[in-house]
């Protein structure tokens, strides 16, 4: 759980338990709940709009297979940064993408640059250019 906040912090959420909505918002974090799409997963487009209502330009979206699909499906995402670990997964692992948003669409990372954090690293780059 959260000890202290230095920083105005704002989460987005389309369910949530009201425990855990209260437990955050009592740490003096600000709790948004925004619209979920059809099949439950979070409407980027709308979190953007809410957002940039609030004049905030930069978003960290940190979620699973579903979340991190539901996101670049909705052509919201301009940046990326993606933590590897040098370790091959098997039968079983849980994909970095999925759900139908990005069947048979391909995305190919621009202007990047690798990271090494021991024996792990990241790929950071730009999807697409959020300037023009």
């Amino acid at each position: 759980m959260i000890q202290t906040v230095e920083h105005d912090v704002l989460v987005l959420y389309s369910t949530a338990e009201d425990e855990t909505k209260h437990a955050l918002e009592a740490k003096g974090i600000r709790v948004q709940q925004i619209s979920a799409t059809a099949d439950g997963r979070p409407d980027f487009a709308a979190i953007v709009q809410s957002l940039g209502e609030l004049e905030i330009t930069s978003l960290l979206v940190e979620g699973g297979a579903l979340v991190n699909g539901a996101a670049l499906a909705s052509g919201e995402v301009d940046k990326v940064f993606l933590y590897y670990a040098p370790t091959i997964l098997g039968e079983g692992a849980v994909p970095f993408i999925a759900g139908e948003g990005l069947r048979g669409k391909a995305q190919c990372v621009q202007r990047y640059e690798l990271h090494r954090f021991g024996e792990d690293f990241a790929l950071e780059g730009y999807l697409r250019d959020p300037y023009a």
